[in-house]
């Protein structure tokens, strides 16, 4: 019996676990030198495999081909943008004068930017 492997990349959530949800698909066949050929109906080489598998001369075997991140990716991803973690670092400065006199040059930088533009 002729084997074809379905690939599937699944869509990733904010963790980096799969959602379930196909990102992509595709069809390899290596007979034909591991040619992706795409799930779609009406494509020649598709609707032959189908039509094989239906007549029960191939089966159909199921590939995860999701890259799922490392534990650095999924930490990149956790982490708040660096636009927030600025204004974290800010906030935590600005509140304490011991770290005002620690990081004068930071502190005085950005100050004289946000007095130069008040919220407003």
């Amino acid at each position: 019996m002729k084997t074809y492997k379905k690939h599937t990349v699944y869509k990733l959530n904010d963790e980096g676990t799969s959602t379930g949800e196909p990102r992509y698909q595709w069809i390899t066949d290596d007979n034909m030198s591991n040619q992706q050929i795409p799930l779609a109906v009406g494509n020649a080489d598709y609707d032959r495999i189908i039509s094989e598998i239906d007549s029960g001369e191939a089966e159909i075997v199921e590939v995860d081909d999701t890259d799922y991140p490392n534990y650095a990716e999924k930490r990149r991803w956790a982490y708040p943008d660096i636009s927030d973690q600025l204004d974290m670092l800010w906030h935590a400065v600005d509140g304490d004068d011991a770290l005002k006199t620690t990081y004068a040059d930071f502190h005085t930088a950005i100050k004289t930017v946000k007095d130069a533009n008040p919220k407003g």
